[in-house]
């Protein structure tokens, strides 16, 4: 991937500063701990930013009232770079991050047909180690077979997530709702690979944080809007 020995040890303090702290990096973090000048740790961010290996952020600095700085935080590429696989989120910014791009598959497929668009969303799921990120995918997927179901089974399904705020029992309520209406109009195209991929999905629901949850149930009130 065409990435230098010398960008590697610099991704790879950047990853450790990431593990430990669960927080972007800054670039005067990384230039203190290497011992650079702030200018090289931020050329090299951007360097490495622009092959896919971190991805940029804004916060608040604390120190300076209203003012936001810079921060970088190691991607997927950057794990697999490492042979790491990562099963939680550390940031909440990285999970927005992935919320949103699943939104926006979702508007990318809408004019293609049902199976082309499931098929897509089983490819991109196959590649998923991250719990919360693959919880969003099946999500998306359930979104696509409730896209046909018609506009009154729609808000049937988003009535019956009020009945309860804790976001748990309005997740479980979608997909076991969203599954029982699909296999009775679609019945022939969820098949046991589905079946399976939702079973894993109520697995990894029990371990995710109560943010983790609420992005979840989100991302379901935000797609059903398409």
């Amino acid at each position: 991937m065409g990435i230098t020995e010398r960008r590697k040890q610099f991704l790879q303090q950047i990853m450790n500063l990431y593990e430990k702290t669960g927080l972007p990096v800054h670039y005067k973090t990384l230039a203190n701990l290497i011992g650079v000048s702030k200018w090289t740790a931020y050329d090299m961010l951007k360097e490495l930013e622009k092959t896919g290996l971190l991805r940029r952020d804004y916060t608040i600095n604390s120190h300076e009232s209203g003012r936001s700085m810079i921060v970088f935080t190691p991607t997927l590429k950057a794990d697999e770079l490492f042979g790491k696989t990562r099963t939680t989120i550390c940031n909440p910014s990285e999970l927005r991050a992935i919320k949103d791009s699943v939104l926006d598959l979702l508007e990318e497929v809408r004019t293609f047909r049902l199976q082309q668009a499931v098929d897509l969303f089983l490819e991109k799921i196959a590649h998923v180690t991250v719990q919360a990120e693959f919880c969003l995918y099946i999500l998306g997927l359930l979104i696509l077979y409730l896209n046909i179901l018609g506009k009154k089974r729609k808000q049937m399904i988003e009535h019956l997530m009020n009945v309860s705020n804790r976001s748990e029992i309005q997740l479980t309520m979608f997909v076991g709702t969203v599954m029982g209406t699909a296999v009775q109009t679609v019945g022939h195209e969820l098949g046991p690979e589905i079946t399976k991929l939702i079973a894993l999905f109520f697995s990894y629901l029990d371990k995710l944080s109560l943010d983790e949850l609420k992005t979840l149930t989100d991302f379901v009130r935000e797609a059903m809007q398409f």
